[in-house]
């Protein structure tokens, strides 16, 4: 272990040394992730003191059903942290140059294996472990939980469920790794897709929190049978339920189910650690070799002789610059697994919303809740923009590598290929968030088809949000390229990009102040039968599109003139 923990020392040297260069850009990145993480506990924070009084306070929900609903967002944390260890874990254990690097060394391959799996859960969920932390704390200062409960939560019961989650992700990536040698990269990635889907629809069918507040009307909650008549069947026994068990019996008073359903979750993680170091020493080195058959394959001559979509040998109507680099861009980007999977997982994902949030029957018309369901329904289809944005806009310069010197000491204007990725970058944004608009929109359409207005300010919205985010984030990651980094997550996830984040969040919070105000009259005006004045969104939309138009501005002469630089 000597080995190991000298590789340990040497990496914590090297992400100290890189985290406090003394360059001005590394200083802007650095005060910028600080305010980022620390903005970002703080609303956890808040938001998780607030949520926890109304609902308790105002709505009158009984503990237990909140302890339900707490169950199905760690649900979701779950099969988030998962999913994104899965992509990461691929970039991480197989394709990182470390692996290769540390293969032709003394080094041993569970070595490499346990290294690189704590790199990778390190790098990957240390932004949900910060939020579930102060979600954590809010939720205790409601309670008024003395802090070392707190940390003892923290510590074995959360900190265990995201290392859970880790854990069946690299399982799952190593049997994706054995099927594939057999059956095809392809259709076990689609079967995972499918499984995934099914796993999260069936869940939220089996536990649906409409049906769960109609079953527990007119119940004790309070007596021990009825919740154990509640908790039968499968989902009583996932991790989300036994976390979600220990604060509900911590604040009902009962340490002794605190603790029993801690440590079975404590167990079973360590459990399936055990077992995932088990699959490792049988398999993960020659699941690293596969790696190398799927490359063979697709070096073949046959493949090599085989016309592609975007091949160069097809005739091209455009001039011989454009369609060099159209088609670069094209393969510079599906050379790359982790790229097109993300990219496919996403689309699935927007699909599955923007079909479910289409069908929402609007029974209840309340303004406020009408309004704040919007904006909520609104914020997410920017939230999501803004994450596609980043995660595969602001690498874009990056991604060209030390070889980009090529194309800047050609005699080619620098512009064009900055441009060439502004536009794939847009329409790769700019579908997603029309659908996602669309959607979003028909359940209040249908309602009121008299009044389309909502419909053209989501797709006036789509557009101008999509065009910003994707601004920002290719001028930004212009300005903060790291051409010497050829993993487009960690390109995604350095404290360039978290800066990038904040700035959006930032425009899209003073997107939503903006709107709140018309679209509230906009609601009253529906519900209390008086005719709405066109003239009350002039002065909010004039702003959103000067707000809109100055950043985007601003990003893309940022971005252009980062290609000046010596790199």
């Amino acid at each position: 272990m000597a080995t190991f923990f000298h590789i340990l020392k040497y990496k914590f040297l090297s992400f100290m040394k890189s985290t406090f260069d003394r360059r001005m850009v590394s200083a802007v990145r650095g005060l910028g992730s600080l305010v980022v993480f620390g903005g970002f506990a703080v609303v956890a924070y808040l938001l998780a003191f607030g949520v926890t009084k109304f609902v308790l306070e105002q709505t009158r929900l009984s503990l237990f059903v909140y302890h339900r609903f707490i169950s199905m967002m760690l649900f979701v944390l779950f099969v988030s942290v998962n999913m994104g260890n899965i992509i990461v874990s691929y970039a991480t254990l197989y394709k990182s140059s470390e692996v290769g690097y540390l293969f032709t060394k003394p080094v041993s391959f569970m070595q490499i294996f346990l290294l690189k799996f704590l790199d990778n859960f390190l790098y990957s969920s240390t932004t949900f472990f910060l939020m579930v932390f102060m979600a954590l704390l809010g939720y205790g200062a409601y309670f008024g939980y003395a802090w070392y409960t707190l940390l003892a939560v923290m510590l074995f019961v959360l900190l265990p469920y995201l290392f859970l989650s880790a854990c069946v992700a690299v399982l799952i990536l190593m049997s994706l790794m054995k099927a594939a040698s057999k059956l095809g990269f392809r259709k076990v990635l689609g079967g995972l897709a499918i499984l995934y889907i099914a796993v999260v629809v069936l869940f939220f069918q089996v536990s649906n929190p409409v049906t769960l507040v109609q079953k527990t009307q007119g119940m004790d909650l309070n007596a021990d049978g009825y919740i154990k008549a509640l908790d039968s069947g499968l989902l009583s026994n996932l991790p989300n339920a036994w976390a979600s068990n220990v604060l509900f019996f911590i604040a009902r008073g009962d340490s002794a189910l605190a603790v029993t359903h801690a440590a079975q979750l404590l167990l079973v993680t360590i459990a399936m650690f055990a077992v995932v170091l088990f699959v490792a020493h049988r398999f993960y080195y020659k699941s690293w070799l596969v790696t190398f058959e799927f490359q063979a394959r697709s070096n073949t001559v046959q493949s090599g002789r085989r016309l592609k979509l975007f091949d160069f040998r097809k005739k091209s109507t455009l001039s011989p610059q454009m369609e060099s680099l159209l088609k670069k861009e094209y393969f510079q980007f599906f050379r790359d697994a982790s790229q097109w999977i993300h990219l496919a997982l996403m689309a699935v994902l927007v699909a599955v919303f923007a079909l479910s949030v289409g069908n929402v029957n609007l029974k209840l018309r309340v303004i406020t809740i009408q309004t704040v369901g919007y904006l909520v329904l609104y914020a997410f289809g920017g939230f999501l923009s803004c994450s596609l944005a980043l995660r595969f806009i602001f690498p874009a310069v990056s991604m060209e590598g030390n070889s980009f010197w090529s194309q800047l000491s050609a005699p080619l204007n620098r512009k064009k290929p900055f441009f060439v990725k502004f536009a794939i970058g847009f329409l790769l944004v700019l579908m997603p968030a029309l659908l996602v608009a669309v959607f979003s929109n028909a359940p209040f359409v249908r309602t009121f088809e008299q009044r389309p207005l909502l419909m053209y300010f989501g797709i006036f919205s789509a557009f101008w949000v999509s065009l910003t985010l994707v601004s920002l984030n290719l001028g930004l990651g212009g300005y903060f390229a790291n051409y010497k980094e050829r993993n487009p997550i960690r390109l995604a996830s350095s404290q360039g990009a978290t800066l990038t984040f904040l700035m959006s969040l930032v425009y899209l919070v003073s997107l939503v102040s903006i709107v709140i105000i018309p679209l509230t009259e906009y609601f009253q005006s529906l519900f209390q039968f008086f005719p709405f004045e066109m003239s009350t969104i002039v002065a909010p939309a004039t702003t959103f599109y000067m707000l809109s138009a100055s950043l985007s501005a601003f990003a893309l002469v940022v971005g252009l003139r980062s290609l000046q630089r010596d790199f």
